[in-house]
């Protein structure tokens, strides 16, 4: 008796698993968000002290531009929850009353969109000016004293640097 002829299938051509490229290419992917991660919340602190450094250059600008056009001195002051503009009020005009020798309110800025008052966005920041009197000066003079400021909150600071020119840089 003869038997039937007994044929072999070839091995399945069925995959059980993942290949290594695949694996591979999907710890990279895994390893690129994680990282992006990372680098993203490490950088949040310092973010917010860097935005009121580059917020605080661009106010020192129109702050000065605006003393050299007005011709009067303007002040800055910060304290740990924000800072302000200051500069001496201006008469008006001289009507020979009593109220002329009244000495004006200086004006905050308060309804000034780039000078009014302003509170931090990291929090409570310590200040150190390099002014003699802990506040910073705007004149109508074209060169001025170079000045260091340095902003500091959560164990980070920043640096902002003006050289006699009026150039500002954040550091």
């Amino acid at each position: 008796m003869t038997r039937p002829i007994q044929r072999r299938h070839p091995a399945s051509t069925r995959q059980d698993g993942f290949t290594l490229i695949e694996l591979l290419v999907v710890l990279v992917i895994i390893g690129i968000a994680a990282g992006m991660v990372g680098i993203s919340a490490v950088a949040a602190p310092d973010r917010h002290l860097h935005q009121d450094a580059e917020r605080l250059v661009l106010s020192f600008a129109i702050a000065q531009s605006e003393a050299r056009s007005d011709g009067r001195i303007i002040t800055w002051r910060a304290d740990a929850g924000g800072y302000h503009f200051e500069r001496p009020g201006r008469r008006v005009g001289s009507t020979g009353s009593a109220d002329d020798e009244a000495i004006p309110p200086p004006d905050d800025f308060r309804n000034d969109a780039e000078l009014k008052p302003q509170a931090w966005s990291a929090g409570t920041v310590s200040v150190t000016p390099s002014g003699p009197k802990g506040w910073l000066r705007f004149d109508t003079e074209w060169m001025s004293d170079p000045a260091q400021l340095t902003l500091a909150a959560g164990g980070r600071t920043v640096t902002i640097t003006r050289d006699a020119g009026g150039a500002y840089a954040v550091q």
